[in-house]
């Protein structure tokens, strides 16, 4: 028994030690020529504007963290995403951001953060603005290079004056993106 514990111990300590392959880091390039002119989709009876993003830098680091169950977090530059039609500050305390995320059921990754439809007493209303901030990573495996996409989304929805009842109107964006793992 007493070599059985001893075993188990040592190797428990010596998969900490390693740190098992938890922790990624890479050095990602946002697709510079998307940049320059954001893609944008609207909802109907808003016109699209075409232009550059203000905010995203075209080069950053993040770091992946692989947790329990699937879970992952993303820490990314402080995010404060500007395209014509849309705007996405998590914080604006120009700290780093991080993101909750998970692995997709046939690989993939998903890093979200919704910023929802509040009224003056921090209650959720049916009326406002909705935000949404995603980073997909469409790469089956974390490993030397990732590619995905981060997509900006906002929905507005007021009361309806004809009807009476609520319209939902937003536009969404999308910049693609690549990365290269740094190995330290």
């Amino acid at each position: 028994m007493r070599g059985t514990t001893w075993g188990l111990l040592t190797a428990a300590v010596g998969l900490l030690g390693c740190g098992g392959d938890d922790t990624f880091v890479y050095d990602v390039t946002v697709d510079a020529a998307t940049l320059a002119n954001v893609p944008v989709e609207c909802s109907e009876g808003i016109q699209p504007a075409q232009g550059p993003a203000v905010g995203l830098a075209a080069e950053q680091r993040w770091t992946i963290r692989k947790g329990q169950m699937d879970s992952m977090t993303l820490e990314l530059p402080d995010v404060d995403f500007q395209t014509p039609n849309n705007a996405y500050v998590i914080n604006g305390d120009g700290e780093p951001d991080v993101l909750m995320g998970s692995v997709g059921a046939d690989g993939g990754y998903q890093f979200l953060h919704i910023q929802s439809r509040l009224d003056e007493t921090h209650k959720l209303s049916r009326l406002g603005n909705e935000h949404a901030f995603r980073v997909a990573i469409n790469t089956k495996k974390l490993e030397d290079t990732i590619q995905g996409t981060l997509w900006l989304r906002n929905e507005f929805v007021d009361r309806d004056q004809v009807s009476g009842g609520t319209l939902a109107t937003g536009c969404a964006s999308a910049v693609r993106f690549t990365g290269r793992r740094v190995r330290e």
